[in-house]
């Protein structure tokens, strides 16, 4: 058996144990599969997967590249060499680039980096800031609007608990704060309103000169603070996104979860409303494009059917 085809077992098999049925595309990457052995291929290339669709009808072309297209996304992961298959540049149909699940060592450089940005309440606001990103998931437009009036401690004081309003789709929700977030905050609070003895805004987070971080501030520093950090990305690894501390904070929950013996299904809905998606098939498409999950459920695979017969 070819290495590819052991690639395309191990996908079809870890993707059916989640409930994908795959019937038509297993078939589908099967034959395609057979075409390269055919012509002493061993890896997937963009000239030879369009050569192979292309003997198909136009409606089929486009449905057999992006199944190809899929597989060929997983297969990088195991054989570098892969090149999945694009057209102009660009993907068929709509797609959503593979997420980057950031290490603690690589949060921890980014946190390092903020230190190196002046003056020091703009090194405050960005630390503080990435912090609440890996440790809630918040979306960054999220964790910029937020107030000071939306963060609230625990009369405990055993952490708190952050409101975000209107958000993405137009969804309001309440995200638990741990002790050491809550602490954090209110130390940021304390250096931010001795910087700042009259506040220009009620926002939490706010840039060297007082005001609101903006949009356009925000991507900007945050290139900055991935260049300070040497995650600008390379040939064969995209460059550090904000957004990818959500992704992280996702496909991280989900395998502790799926590493305690956790089920999946169970979890997606608790998930689904901490992130504020719309619905639970928003919150599943991680199981299908992060990799790291991808081998925490098949590591789970001979547990999950060990009762079979």
């Amino acid at each position: 058996m070819s290495g590819l085809r052991n690639i395309l077992d191990g996908y079809l098999t870890t993707r059916r144990a989640l409930g994908f049925k795959l019937t038509e595309p297993g078939r589908v990457l099967a034959e395609f599969v057979d075409y390269l052995d055919d012509n002493g291929e061993t890896t997937i290339r963009h000239d030879l997967a369009v050569d192979w669709v292309s003997r198909f009808s136009r409606s089929t072309f486009l449905i057999r590249l992006n199944t190809v297209r899929q597989f060929a996304e997983h297969a990088a992961w195991f054989d570098p060499t892969t090149e999945v298959p694009v057209l102009d540049g660009r993907p068929y149909v709509n797609h959503r680039p593979r997420p980057h699940i950031y290490t603690a060592e690589q949060i921890d450089a980014l946190l390092r980096a903020t230190g190196k940005l002046r003056p020091t309440i703009r090194a405050a606001s960005w630390r503080t800031l990435l912090g609440l990103l890996a440790v809630t998931g918040l979306r960054i437009s999220e964790a910029r609007n937020l107030n000071d009036a939306d963060i609230t401690a625990d009369e405990s004081g055993d952490g708190g608990w952050v409101r975000v309003n209107e958000t993405k789709f137009g969804k309001s929700r309440i995200v638990p704060l741990h002790t050491t977030t809550m602490t954090a905050i209110t130390a940021y609070q304390r250096h931010r309103d001795r910087t700042f003895p009259t506040q220009a805004t009620p926002a939490l987070f706010v840039t060297r000169r007082g005001s609101r971080i903006a949009t356009s501030t925000a991507g900007a520093t945050f290139r900055e603070l991935r260049t300070l950090a040497g995650m600008t990305g390379s040939p064969s690894e995209l460059a550090a996104r904000l957004h990818d501390f959500r992704h992280s904070f996702a496909t991280n929950t989900l395998i502790r979860h799926v590493r305690s013996g956790g089920d999946v299904d169970q979890m997606m809905p608790v998930l689904s409303a901490w992130l504020g998606h719309v619905s639970p098939a928003s919150t599943y498409w991680y199981l299908s494009n992060t990799p790291e999950l991808a081998a925490a459920l098949g590591a789970q695979l001979p547990v999950i059917g060990a009762g079979d017969e």
